[in-house]
C-alpha cells in the first residue's frame, strides 16, 4: 500500500477481459519487478466482473514493499481503449506504463522503460517477443507481426501530460486492433517525441 504523500514513479495499466489465468501470470511478473521506486498496478476489467475483482483483491503481493494493486471496473466506454483511458486517468504517476493481460513483463521491464525517458521524450516503446508454436496457426502467425510494430500497447510508457494533450486513446476502437498506432500517430502529429 502507498503511504499518503508518497510519490509513485510509474503507474502500470493492465486491461483485461475474462482471462483469469493470463491475468494471474501477468500480475505475478509485475509484482516481482526489480524496481527500487514505488509503483502501482491498475487492473482495468472490461467485463466489470465480481470474479476479476476478487482475483485482484486476493492476489498475493509476493514481497515486502510490493506495489499497490487496484481494481477498476470499466463501465463507461468499453473495449481496450476505454479500459486504458480509465486506467491512466485513475493513475497517480506522471509516467504510465501500458501492457496487456497476456504478457509476461521481464523483471527489469519498468526500470528499462523509465531509463528511456529524457526531458524531451513523451513516450517510450520497446522490443516485444512473442513465442509461437511450430507450426503456427494463421492467427498466431498474424499476431506475431506485433513483434515488428513500432509502438504497441503491450509494451509502452507514456507521460500523462502527453496523453492529456492528445485526449488519450480513441474509444471508437472497440477491439484490440490499431488503437495503439492511432495513439502513436496522435503523439507524433502533436510534435511529441517517442523513443
Amino acid at each position: 500500500m502507498t503511504a499518503p504523500g508518497e510519490t509513485i514513479a510509474v503507474s502500470v495499466v493492465v486491461p483485461t477481459y475474462k482471462r483469469p489465468d493470463l491475468l494471474a501470470r501477468c500480475l505475478d511478473a509485475l509484482v516481482r519487478q526489480q524496481f527500487r521506486a514505488r509503483y502501482e498496478i491498475l487492473v482495468c476489467d472490461d467485463a466489470a466482473s465480481e470474479a476479476t475483482r476478487r482475483q485482484v483483491e486476493e492476489f498475493p503481493r509476493g514481497r515486502v514493499g510490493a506495489p499497490a494493486l487496484r481494481y477498476l471496473a470499466v463501465t463507461d466506454t468499453r473495449g481496450p481503449s476505454g479500459a486504458r483511458n480509465l486506467g491512466w486517468r485513475s493513475a497517480k504517476a506522471e509516467i504510465i506504463a501500458f501492457t496487456d493481460d497476456d504478457t509476461i513483463p521481464r523483471p527489469d521491464w519498468l526500470a528499462q522503460g523509465l531509463r528511456g525517458f529524457a526531458p524531451d521524450v513523451a513516450a517510450v516503446t520497446g522490443v516485444t517477443e512473442m513465442p509461437i508454436p511450430d507450426p503456427p496457426s494463421d492467427y498466431e502467425r498474424d499476431a506475431s507481426g506485433l513483434t515488428r510494430a513500432e509502438f504497441i500497447t503491450a509494451n509502452c510508457f507514456v507521460r500523462r501530460s502527453a496523453l492529456l494533450a492528445v485526449g488519450g486513446f480513441d474509444t471508437r476502437y472497440t477491439m484490440a486492433w490499431r488503437e495503439d498506432s492511432d495513439l502513436q500517430f496522435a503523439l507524433l502529429d502533436s510534435g511529441f517525441r517517442i523513443a
